[in-house]
């Protein structure tokens, strides 16, 4: 069995995902249980960015020092 191996989104392209799963939420047509599963994807995708976002920002810290 082949291993699946997870490519890190840059933060634009997890930008534009989370700005797509916000679409998707706002969308009349989507369900309860959608909207549930969609929260979730963005909630740890809003995670992701925060820290990552906090890493680059101590890195430029330091440099600016």
């Amino acid at each position: 069995m082949k291993k699946e191996v997870k490519k890190e989104l840059s933060i634009d392209d997890s930008f534009k995902t989370l700005d797509k799963i916000i679409e998707q939420m706002d969308d009349e047509k989507c369900t309860i249980e959608k909207g549930m599963e969609l929260y979730e994807k963005g909630v740890k995708l809003v995670n992701d960015l925060s820290k990552r976002i906090e890493k680059i920002d101590k890195e430029l810290k330091v440099i600016n020092k």
